[in-house]
């Protein structure tokens, strides 16, 4: 019995956390719960989990809600996703270093998108500051969960 609850627990674990860092928002450190990218993005590229695109993409819109931006995470969210299932040189599942770099690239573009939309001072410190906590933020959450995968 014991067995079957920690197998149950490591397979739900990746949609336990995404919504915990959602709900866990706080304005400069995580604002709008951006730090629930960190679980979409390794779950989704680096170590797929079975049935998390669909949460991912819900997850990603409810971002944007609470960002108030129109559907930027979502978007860039399925276009990567898109990019990354229909090319065949770029293996995501076979980096070092979890695929820090790439969710480096991935996170860096998309903020660099928002805050050249609306081009200001204060924008370019809060893009700066949010990509600066998501890529500190993120080896300790993909530790989190490769323990507890046992990856």
């Amino acid at each position: 019995m014991k067995e079957l609850v920690v197998k149950y627990l490591r397979l739900l674990f990746p949609f336990i956390i995404t919504i915990a860092l959602w709900r866990i928002s706080v304005p400069w450190i995580n604002p709008a719960g951006i730090l629930a990218i960190i679980p979409i993005f390794y779950c989704s590229f680096i170590r797929p989990v079975s049935y998390f695109t669909p949460f991912a993409i819900l997850i990603c819109f409810l971002i944007d809600y609470k960002f108030n931006t129109v559907l930027m995470w979502t978007t860039c969210y399925c276009a990567f996703y898109a990019v990354m299932n229909i090319q065949t040189f770029i293996d995501l599942t076979h980096t070092n270093k979890s695929g820090v770099y790439a969710f480096m690239g991935f996170v860096g573009a998309v903020i660099f998108l928002m805050t050249a939309t609306n081009l200001s001072l204060m924008n370019f410190l809060s893009g700066a500051i949010m990509f600066a906590v998501l890529t500190i933020m993120y080896i300790p959450v993909i530790t989190t969960v490769q323990v507890v995968q046992n990856d």
